[in-house]
């Protein structure tokens, strides 16, 4: 019993050591957003998938001639289960995926509150919460700068109502550490 239960526990390490290093993204990468102050971690979980967790700051601007003009700095937190899935392609051109570069799709969450942390723009309800699922493009350069951008459907909600709607993002930002 004990020999069958050592070969198994060998097996499943070498089998788990075969997984990581067949990994094209990578296991973990740190990235900080310069547009709006942010930080982003991104896990390895498979070969092409990885877990982006996400905590950043959103801006809004109202002007109207019916109410108050004002600004507001809100956090914002997304959860997001990336699979890129043009990775053979690029290697095959002969193109860089170091840094999880590559086009994504992800199904994403997101909470936002509704009180600025900087700004006299308060929204009635405290949070706003989206589910939906983005296409995403994310180049990281040698020297790390990364560019990203998604955009998909979501539906969207707060205390009071519910509609649908479109996720957006466009990040800029520099990839402080990585590990392959």
């Amino acid at each position: 019993m004990k020999t069958i239960s050592s070969l198994l526990l060998c097996l499943s390490i070498g089998a788990i050591g075969i997984a990581q290093s067949a990994k094209k993204v990578e296991n973990n990468q740190l990235t900080l957003n310069v547009l709006l102050p942010g930080i982003i971690y991104e896990h390895g979980l498979s070969q092409n998938s990885t877990i982006a967790a996400e905590a950043t700051m959103g801006f809004a601007y109202v002007e109207s001639s019916f109410t108050d003009d004002g600004f507001g700095i809100y956090p914002i937190g997304r959860l997001q289960y990336r699979h890129y899935y043009n990775f053979e392609r690029r290697l095959a051109k002969g193109k860089n995926i170091a840094g999880n570069t590559g086009n994504y799709i992800a199904p994403t969450v997101a909470v936002q509150g509704g009180k600025a942390i900087i700004g006299s723009l308060d929204y009635v309800s405290d949070y706003f919460g989206g589910i939906g699922a983005v296409y995403g493009l994310q180049r990281t350069g040698q020297k790390g700068l990364q560019f990203r951008f998604e955009v998909g459907p979501g539906y969207f909600f707060d205390e009071f109502e519910s509609n649908f709607g479109i996720f957006l993002a466009l990040k800029l930002g520099w990839v402080i550490s990585r590990k392959q």
